[in-house]
């Protein structure tokens, strides 16, 4: 058997003639280092790898981003890697230039896990790509999720009458609502209690999934391939085939469930206007694989599940940290509401204090600080720096938002910004608010890989907090001052959300109360069908 000190050896030979190779080939291709974006010096073999922390790198790049400027330029071993800090780039590189800045890096343990390139979100910018995109963007038309309302209303409602009941389950109560509006939306199932058998496994699911996406988590053997073949055991990351394995089974086995359930209730006559019936209705004129459709209404639930709830609970937290703000949207909806009414549908209904909080929450604490890599097609210049073909071009959606030039105090949590101002920048102009080149939040990306589904997640987060708002008071319940640094009190994980905390909720009279009662029999009368 080769020793360990061997193999060892071999491996760093192994990276010095990848390093070496890479050298002459960026010589070949005239791309010198006085042209490559700025930032901070590499090392020999691992580059800028170990200055970037394991846990909230955005926040070091936003850092690094303040010393060397917006495009920084930085090296993952022999991977050229270009982080975009501030909206202008993102918007000349991602919205203007998507031609050739759409496709994914190779993701090696995403590829481990999901074999067979199924997975929309790590898939490259290629026709199957388009594809899978097309089906998306057809079911999520205006139209259409104008429809999912109903259920976005009554699941919402479910939330509510929850938290009135056992307000210190919050956090999973509203995880439940978020990802129940998904399970009906595509696949026509009910999700009714938090601990039930779909959500529970679901979540599950998707947090070894984040676990193993997160940086350090597994041998970056994307960027270093002979780690492929060095034993786990003698590497610090023992055990990770059989976690990413097991990992792709569970996940794998959870779409095809639920896909499969879904298609007897087709078969049945039943869930006609559900994601998994528009595929199944279009599958051989689309040329679809079961596989690849269990994937895809999979990647709608991973989408719209995690990202939603977990910016739900940050305007929880902001709520207890920030009381001036809750009495300023409870104002707001009462004027429109009143004590008998809860909000239900908002179509043609103006709430702009509730809006601003909607864009402030993306903005203050996104879930995704950091976007999905992209990966360049080709050689490209911009502003005097060469990137070339198949560099990694990353958004730092946490840096852009957290610019003080454009949000004065960043890490407040301050709606008024955005009645001000569509993009809640502040010494705003006519001529910039009437810019439809900028995005009101990069939190859903940038480009051609955009998230598809920001109509219904604005939807259901702004029906959510109308709720909220119009039923609870909410009072921080700790000891000590509630802490909102996202260094301390959001989870390490690619995918971010707050702690669970102690929080308080106490319905705003009688008379609410009474209402949330009635509402939630409707709402339950109207989920049943889901079951």
């Amino acid at each position: 058997m080769l020793s360990p000190t061997f193999l060892i050896a071999l491996l760093l030979f192994s990276l010095l003639i990848i390093y070496v190779r890479r050298r002459r080939r960026r010589r070949r291709q005239n791309l010198s280092p006085s042209n490559f974006p700025p930032g901070p010096p590499p090392i020999p073999i691992l580059g800028n790898l170990h200055q970037v922390p394991l846990k909230k790198a955005y926040l070091q790049f936003t850092k690094w981003s303040r010393q060397y400027g917006p495009i920084l330029g930085l090296r993952f071993g022999p991977q050229k890697v270009i982080v975009l800090n501030n909206w202008r780039s993102v918007r000349d590189l991602f919205d203007q230039r998507g031609s050739i800045y759409s496709s994914r890096p190779d993701i090696a343990i995403a590829q481990h896990v999901v074999p067979g390139d199924r997975h929309l979100a790590f898939m490259k910018y290629d026709k199957r790509w388009r594809r899978g995109r097309k089906t998306i963007n057809d079911f999520l038309k205006d139209e259409v999720v104008s429809k999912l309302l109903p259920i976005q209303d009554a699941e919402s409602t479910q939330m509510v009458w929850e938290v009135m009941n056992e307000p210190a389950g919050y956090y999973g109560h509203v995880m439940r609502q978020f990802a129940s509006v998904i399970l009906a939306s595509v696949y026509e199932q009910r999700g009714k209690v938090h601990r039930g058998e779909r959500t529970e496994q679901f979540y599950a699911v998707q947090d070894e999934w984040a676990a193993v996406l997160d940086p350090g988590a597994m041998p970056p053997y994307d960027i270093f391939p002979v780690l492929r073949y060095v034993p786990d055991a003698w590497t610090p990351w023992r055990g990770w085939r059989k976690r990413a394995d097991d990992l792709g089974n569970k996940q794998g086995g959870l779409y095809r469930e639920l896909f499969q359930e879904a298609k007897v209730r087709v078969r049945n006559g039943q869930g006609s206007t559900t994601f998994a019936a528009t595929l199944l209705a279009n599958q051989e004129k689309e040329g679809y694989s079961d596989a690849e459709l269990e994937y895809i209404a999979g990647f709608m639930l991973e989408a719209g599940a995690d990202t939603t709830a977990m910016s739900f609970l940050t305007f929880i937290v902001a709520l207890a940290a920030y009381p001036n703000v809750l009495k300023q949207a409870q104002k707001e909806v009462d004027e429109v509401f009143g004590d008998s009414k809860m909000p239900g549908s908002l179509e043609g209904i103006k709430l702009p204090y509730i809006q601003g909080c909607f864009w402030e929450t993306l903005r203050w604490r996104p879930a995704l600080p950091i976007a999905i890599p992209h990966a360049i097609d080709k050689d490209d210049m911009y502003q005097g720096y060469g990137i070339s073909a198949n560099s990694t071009v990353i958004m730092n959606i946490w840096a852009i938002h957290h610019n003080p030039e454009d949000y004065p105090n960043p890490d407040v949590f301050d709606p008024a910004r955005f009645l001000t101002s569509k993009f809640g920048v502040a010494n705003s102009t006519p001529e910039a608010e009437a810019d439809l080149t900028r995005r009101e939040s990069y939190a859903f990306g940038a480009g051609r890989r955009v998230c598809a589904g920001q109509k219904m997640a604005e939807n259901s987060l702004v029906l959510a907090m109308a709720k909220f708002v119009w039923a609870f008071d909410v009072v921080w319940m700790g000891e000590e001052a509630l802490d909102t640094n996202v260094e301390t009190a959001w989870k390490d994980a690619i995918l971010t959300a707050p702690k669970e905390v102690p929080i308080g909720f106490s319905v705003r009279g009688e008379k609410r109360e009474e209402i949330i009662r009635k509402e939630w029999s409707k709402a339950e009368a109207y989920l049943k069908k889901f079951e």
